[in-house]
């Protein structure tokens, strides 16, 4: 699991950089790559150690990336509505 967050963080991670540009800021997506990637870090370095790992050492991880996924569609929504209002245009 700890491998599969360190890969999939980095990847969101250049995704988002990548994305900068062409959809705006993606501060909340970066900051679920690197969030991914550093659990994944942790997660490989708990599996080494004596305790059990459980949902208790998951669950919060899987509720930060809930919630940056929240954050980023809302703000590309809310940016979208914007750009596309007619008073943007003026």
């Amino acid at each position: 699991y700890g491998v599969w967050a360190v890969f999939s963080g980095a990847f969101q991670l250049l995704t988002a950089v990548r994305r900068w540009k062409t959809n705006g800021a993606q501060w909340a997506m970066i900051l679920s790559g690197a969030q991914s990637a550093l659990a994944g870090l942790f997660f490989i370095k708990m599996a080494g150690g004596t305790e059990a790992i459980g949902i208790a050492n998951v669950a919060p991880y899987a509720a930060f990336g809930a919630f940056y996924f929240l954050v980023s569609a809302v703000w590309l929504s809310v940016s979208d509505l914007l750009c596309r209002s007619p008073q943007a245009a003026r």
